[in-house]
C-alpha cells in the first residue's frame, strides 16, 4: 500500500473513535495488568491525507504507539507495503518496540499468537479496519480463542464492517458470482447471510433494512458462536449513503460501558449520523435506537437472525 491516500472526514471520526477508546483501554488495564497488547490486523501505509484539506491524517499504528499509558506489545500487520510502513514507523518512534508482520493477516495472525511470545495474561484490544469484506471468521475465531483457559477475558474486538460494500457487491436480481458468495460466506463464517439477500432481492426489505440485518447476523455470531457478552454497532454514514459499521465485541463491563460513550459521543458530534439517530429514534432494534436528542446512541442486544424461528415478528 504504497503512496498516499485520500480519507473523507468519517474516516477521520473512526480514528479520532481509536484514540479516545485506546487511552481508555490502557488507563483501565494498567491498573490491574504488567502489560498490554495491541493487535492491528489491517495497519495500511504511512502517508494519508485529509481529502479536503490534504492535512495528514495519522494512521491507526501512529495512534497506537501514541496512545498513554503506552501500550507494551504492539502487532502491526499489512498485506501491501509493510516494509515501507515500519522503515516510516521506526523514524516516527525510534525508541519503541513494535513488529510490522507482512502478508495476509488472516493466516498471519494466527501464526503471530501462536509463537508463544505474546501473553494470553494480558489484555489484549484488536483493531481490524479492512478495506471491504477481507476479514475471515477464521480470524475472529482465532482472536477470540488466543486468551481461552487462562482470562476470563477474550481478545476485544473493534473491527470495520463493510455491510455496504456487501450489497454493493450483490446483484440486485438473480443470483451473485460465486466467488462473491464465497468471499461473504468466508466473512460470516455461515451462509446465513443468503437468508438476508434473499429478502432484499424479493422486495421483503428495503435496503436499511438488509444493511441493519447483516451487521445484527456479526453480532449475534459473535455473542453466540464465539461467547462474547456484549456487542455495540456505530453506523458510518457520509452526506450521501451508509458506508460501513464499525462493531465491537468485549466480555469487559468496563469496556462495555466505555465503549457505549465513546459511539454515543460521537454520534452526537457527526452531524450526519445524529440526523439519521434523530430520524430512527423510534424504530425497532435499529443501530440508532436514541431515546433523546442528547443520547443519539444506546446499547441494544443483538436479535436472533433474520428468519430464524426465534426470531420475533
Amino acid at each position: 500500500m504504497s503512496g498516499q491516500r485520500l480519507w473523507g472526514w468519517w474516516t477521520q471520526g473512526k480514528l479520532d473513535m481509536l484514540r479516545d477508546y485506546l487511552h481508555a483501554f490502557t488507563v483501565a488495564a494498567s491498573k490491574k495488568a504488567p502489560t498490554t497488547t495491541y493487535l492491528d490486523l489491517f495497519a495500511g501505509g504511512p502517508e494519508n491525507l485529509d481529502r479536503d484539506t490534504r492535512e495528514p491524517v495519522p494512521s491507526s499504528a501512529q495512534i497506537a504507539l501514541e496512545t498513554s499509558p503506552p501500550f507494551t506489545d504492539l502487532r502491526f500487520f499489512e498485506l501491501e507495503g509493510a516494509a515501507e510502513l515500519e522503515v516510516a514507523l521506526r523514524a516516527q518512534f525510534p525508541d519503541r518496540a513494535f513488529t510490522v508482520t507482512p502478508g495476509d493477516s488472516n493466516t498471519t495472525v494466527g501464526e503471530v499468537l501462536g509463537a508463544g511470545d505474546l501473553s494470553p495474561r494480558a489484555p489484549v484490544f484488536a483493531f481490524i479496519d479492512p478495506n471491504g469484506p477481507d476479514c475471515w471468521w477464521t480470524t475472529l475465531e482465532t482472536l477470540a480463542g488466543f486468551k481461552r483457559g487462562v482470562s476470563k477475558y477474550k481478545v476485544e474486538l473493534w473491527m470495520l464492517f463493510p455491510e455496504g460494500m456487501m450489497t454493493r457487491l450483490l446483484p440486485r436480481t438473480g443470483d451473485p458470482r460465486p466467488e462473491v458468495s464465497d468471499r461473504i460466506t468466508r466473512v460470516f463464517g455461515t451462509d446465513e447471510w443468503q437468508r438476508i439477500y434473499r429478502a432484499r432481492v424479493e422486495g421483503c426489505l428495503e435496503p436499511d433494512e438488509a444493511r441493519f440485518e447483516y451487521v445484527n447476523l456479526m453480532r449475534w455470531r459473535l455473542e453466540h458462536e464465539l461467547g462474547y457478552t456484549w456487542t455495540h454497532a456505530f453506523a458510518v454514514r457520509n452526506s450521501k449513503r451508509p458506508l460501513y459499521s464499525m462493531v465491537f465485541a468485549t466480555d469487559n463491563s468496563a469496556g462495555h460501558k466505555i465503549m457505549g460513550e465513546t459511539y454515543a459521543k460521537f454520534a452526537a458530534e457527526f452531524p450526519e449520523m445524529a440526523e439519521e439517530a434523530r430520524r430512527r429514534r423510534q424504530s425497532q432494534g435499529t443501530l440508532f435506537a436514541t431515546p433523546t436528542d442528547s443520547a443519539p446512541y444506546e446499547h441494544t442486544k443483538a436479535l436472533p437472525p433474520y428468519g430464524s424461528p426465534s426470531r420475533r415478528p
